[in-house]
Protein backbone atom coordinates (compact mmCIF):
# COMPACT_ATOMS: atom_id res chain seq x y z
CA UNK A 1 0.00 0.00 0.00
CA UNK A 2 2.77 2.53 0.91
CA UNK A 3 4.32 1.63 -2.47
CA UNK A 4 1.31 2.68 -4.33
CA UNK A 5 0.72 5.54 -2.28
CA UNK A 6 4.44 6.74 -3.25
CA UNK A 7 3.74 5.83 -7.18
CA UNK A 8 0.39 8.08 -6.82
CA UNK A 9 2.14 10.96 -5.70
CA UNK A 10 5.18 10.81 -7.45
CA UNK A 11 2.82 10.59 -10.73
CA UNK A 12 0.57 13.61 -9.38
CA UNK A 13 3.85 15.70 -8.31
CA UNK A 14 5.17 15.31 -12.52
CA UNK A 15 1.48 15.85 -13.85
CA UNK A 16 1.27 19.34 -11.92
CA UNK A 17 4.64 20.38 -12.60
CA UNK A 18 4.22 19.73 -16.76
CA UNK A 19 0.67 21.47 -16.61
CA UNK A 20 1.96 24.93 -14.80
CA UNK A 21 5.28 25.34 -16.52
CA UNK A 22 3.22 24.90 -20.35
CA UNK A 23 0.84 27.42 -20.42
CA UNK A 24 2.30 31.10 -20.23
CA UNK A 25 0.61 33.89 -18.43
CA UNK A 26 0.75 37.92 -19.14
CA UNK A 27 1.10 40.05 -16.21
CA UNK A 28 0.13 43.33 -16.70
CA UNK A 29 1.88 44.70 -13.53
CA UNK A 30 4.40 43.15 -11.22
CA UNK A 31 6.36 43.82 -8.18
CA UNK A 32 9.27 42.17 -7.43
CA UNK A 33 12.20 42.52 -4.35
CA UNK A 34 15.76 42.99 -6.60
CA UNK A 35 17.03 39.36 -7.25
CA UNK A 36 13.45 37.90 -8.00
CA UNK A 37 12.45 36.98 -11.54
CA UNK A 38 9.56 36.26 -13.03
CA UNK A 39 8.20 35.28 -16.73
CA UNK A 40 6.34 38.38 -17.92
CA UNK A 41 4.68 36.70 -20.77
CA UNK A 42 5.05 34.20 -23.65
CA UNK A 43 5.92 35.22 -27.54
CA UNK A 44 4.47 32.80 -30.21
CA UNK A 45 6.33 32.97 -33.46
CA UNK A 46 4.85 34.50 -36.58
CA UNK A 47 3.11 31.54 -38.35
CA UNK A 48 0.39 29.85 -35.53
CA UNK A 49 2.25 26.31 -34.83
CA UNK A 50 3.49 24.60 -32.43
CA UNK A 51 7.03 25.35 -32.31
CA UNK A 52 8.16 28.26 -30.14
CA UNK A 53 10.18 30.34 -31.87
CA UNK A 54 14.10 30.73 -30.56
CA UNK A 55 15.45 33.19 -28.02
CA UNK A 56 17.69 35.00 -30.33
CA UNK A 57 14.33 35.70 -32.68
CA UNK A 58 12.91 36.88 -29.12
CA UNK A 59 15.56 38.98 -27.47
CA UNK A 60 16.74 41.18 -30.60
CA UNK A 61 13.13 42.78 -30.24
CA UNK A 62 12.84 43.74 -26.78
CA UNK A 63 13.09 46.67 -25.01
CA UNK A 64 15.62 48.06 -22.63
CA UNK A 65 15.19 48.18 -19.19
CA UNK A 66 16.54 49.83 -16.34
CA UNK A 67 15.27 48.06 -13.58
CA UNK A 68 16.37 44.76 -14.47
CA UNK A 69 17.15 42.38 -17.66
CA UNK A 70 15.53 39.57 -20.00
CA UNK A 71 16.49 35.97 -20.55
CA UNK A 72 15.19 32.68 -21.95
CA UNK A 73 12.31 31.59 -20.06
CA UNK A 74 11.82 27.84 -21.56
CA UNK A 75 9.43 26.49 -24.17
CA UNK A 76 5.33 26.69 -23.46
CA UNK A 77 2.30 27.49 -25.06
CA UNK A 78 0.10 30.73 -24.97
CA UNK A 79 -3.92 31.30 -26.13
CA UNK A 80 -3.55 33.15 -28.69
CA UNK A 81 -6.68 35.21 -30.42
CA UNK A 82 -5.26 35.86 -33.43
CA UNK A 83 -4.24 32.17 -34.04
CA UNK A 84 -7.43 30.90 -32.65
CA UNK A 85 -6.08 28.85 -30.26
CA UNK A 86 -2.94 27.12 -27.93
CA UNK A 87 0.20 27.64 -29.50
CA UNK A 88 3.99 27.08 -29.06
CA UNK A 89 5.32 30.28 -27.19
CA UNK A 90 9.10 31.11 -25.64
CA UNK A 91 8.39 32.70 -22.46
CA UNK A 92 10.02 36.31 -21.43
CA UNK A 93 11.82 36.01 -18.56
CA UNK A 94 12.63 39.60 -15.98
CA UNK A 95 15.20 39.40 -13.11
CA UNK A 96 14.91 42.79 -10.93
CA UNK A 97 18.22 44.12 -10.43
CA UNK A 98 17.45 47.86 -9.50
CA UNK A 99 14.94 49.63 -7.75
CA UNK A 100 12.63 51.97 -9.26
CA UNK A 101 9.39 51.72 -12.07
CA UNK A 102 9.12 51.57 -15.35
CA UNK A 103 6.46 50.82 -18.19
CA UNK A 104 7.76 48.83 -20.61
CA UNK A 105 6.19 47.32 -24.43
CA UNK A 106 6.65 43.52 -24.81
CA UNK A 107 5.37 42.79 -28.57
CA UNK A 108 2.60 45.13 -28.51
CA UNK A 109 1.76 44.32 -24.92
CA UNK A 110 2.22 46.79 -21.83
CA UNK A 111 3.94 45.83 -18.59
CA UNK A 112 3.94 47.54 -15.61
CA UNK A 113 6.99 46.99 -13.37
CA UNK A 114 8.12 48.00 -9.97
CA UNK A 115 11.27 46.48 -8.38
CA UNK A 116 11.93 47.28 -4.55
Amino acid sequence: MRIFLFLVAVSLSFTIGEARAENFKYYTKVTLVVGDSIILKGVRGRKCGKKAPGWGWIWKKLPKSKTGSFSNGGKGTVLSNSCGGTVGARGVKFTAKKAGRERLKIYGDTVHIIVK
